[in-house]
């Protein structure tokens, strides 16, 4: 018979009040007190003028524009950590 699963049936439970194995599992683990950056500021400054610069040879204005903002918010963070 198709009914007598009560493992398939606790799974249609737990999914249709919004529980789900992998978010109990992930409870015990401890969130990262700092999110992982790769590279410095003054790196990350760098990359961004590098894909600021890429997009306007693309032709894309708009790319290019939001890349200069996040340059420029590595520019600020490393000039108040005094990186530059």
């Amino acid at each position: 018979m198709p009914f007598d699963n009560p493992a398939g049936d606790r799974a249609r439970r737990q999914a249709r009040f919004g529980k789900s194995a992998q978010r109990h599992a992930a409870q015990g683990t401890p969130a990262p007190s700092q999110p992982k950056v790769n590279g410095s500021a003054q790196q990350k400054h760098a990359q961004w003028l590098a894909r600021a610069s890429d997009a306007e040879r693309s032709g894309d204005s708009v790319e290019a524009e939001t890349c200069r903002q996040y340059a420029e918010h590595w520019f600020r963070v490393a000039h108040d950590r005094n990186d530059v």
